[in-house]
This record gives structure tokens, sequence and C-alpha cells, in this order.
């Protein structure tokens, strides 16, 4: 393994780890402060997206690591939206106050459905005329 593939798992780690507190409450803000628990307020969305990118950056670290690519350009874009519903759902108040919230998330779950359906039809456009 070259030392650019070590680097690069240690991040996917360390990527994995920060999104994994940040799902049971706890935050990691490096240089101030180590775990601070998070409070529930206006940087909630912030929270949630933040741990969606840094999943995203570690599945394709990882995938990169296995030496797969994505089949489609519209993959990227899956991805994050299913680990923003993932992520979501954990940090979200069961609540009819946060009404809007709830139906932002069934807007990316259609949205997620609909890019399900483009990287299949995408990602079988592009080897159609390998054989």
């Amino acid at each position: 393994m070259h030392w650019r593939k070590g680097v690069l798992a240690l991040i996917m780690i360390g990527l994995i780890a920060v999104s994994a507190l940040s799902l049971v409450g706890y935050d990691l803000y490096l240089p101030s402060t180590l775990f601070v628990e998070s409070g529930r307020g206006d940087s909630e969305r912030l929270v949630v997206i933040r741990s969606a990118v840094f999943l995203t950056m570690a599945f394709f670290i990882y995938r990169h690591l296995s030496r797969k690519r994505p089949l489609s350009s519209v993959a990227p874009l899956q991805v994050f939206v299913n680990f923003l519903i993932v992520v979501g759902l954990f940090r979200m108040r069961f609540s009819s106050e946060y009404w809007l919230e709830w139906a932002i998330l069934g807007v990316l779950v259609a949205l997620s459905g609909i890019l399900y359906v483009e990287n299949r039809s995408e990602s079988q456009r592009i080897f159609k005329d390998d054989w």
C-alpha cells in the first residue's frame, strides 16, 4: 500500500468517526473544542449537511481504495441525497412543530428515487455499445 492510500484510509476513518459521533449527539470541532454535546437549534441543518458530506466523502474514498468508480455522473448526487436522508432521520425531532423538516425529507426521498432511476439508465447507456 502506498503512503497516499494509507493517508486516504486514515481520512476515511476520521470522517466516519466524526459522522458517527454526530449521529449520537456529539459534534467534533477542531481545534477549538473536542466534544460538544449538540444542542438543537438553527445549526441543526448544517450539522446534518456536514455529516452527510463527510459520509459521502468516506464512501467515495472507500470506493477509490477498492478500485470501483462511479458508473455515472449522477451517482455522487444520489449517494449524497441518500446520506442526507439517513442522517436527517437520526437527527430530526419527532414533533409536528418540525413539519417543514419532514416535508424536506419527503422531497429528498422522492429525489432519491428519481436519481436512482437516472443513475441506472445512465450507467446502462454508458456500456450500451461495449458488447
